[in-house]
């Protein structure tokens, strides 16, 4: 896959190499986040990589577990470390007028009505 100019530069910034970027395109996970795919590794596509990965390469596959990939139009926009911002959304669940939108509150609220 393509990378753009700015993921080549964050790749370059952030010690991360075209090998980790292609391990991560084909075992990690998809999922959305504003309008764009984010690759991550789950723990099953981690460990598939880890047992398949050569032993010459197992230091380079274990740094790579926390890695992110954003892709949009078949090009690698930006990639770094995993954090708590880039999390994939969950979609969106629409609530009734009048629920409460805690959870908690929401099945209290649920038994008395």
């Amino acid at each position: 896959m393509h990378l753009t100019e700015h993921a080549a530069q964050r790749s370059q910034q952030r010690g991360i190499s075209q090998e980790q970027v292609d391990w991560l395109l084909a075992y990690g996970k998809i999922g959305h986040n504003k309008g764009v795919c984010l690759y991550f590794f789950d723990r099953v596509g981690f460990e598939q990589l880890i047992h398949e990965v050569a032993p010459v390469h197992q230091t380079l596959a274990q740094r790579s577990r926390d890695i992110f990939v954003v892709v949009a139009d078949e090009s690698v926009i930006t990639l770094g470390y995993h954090d708590e911002r880039l999390k994939p959304q969950k979609p969106h669940r629409r609530l009734r007028r009048g629920t409460p939108s805690n959870a908690a509150a929401r099945r209290i609220h649920h038994r008395t009505h």
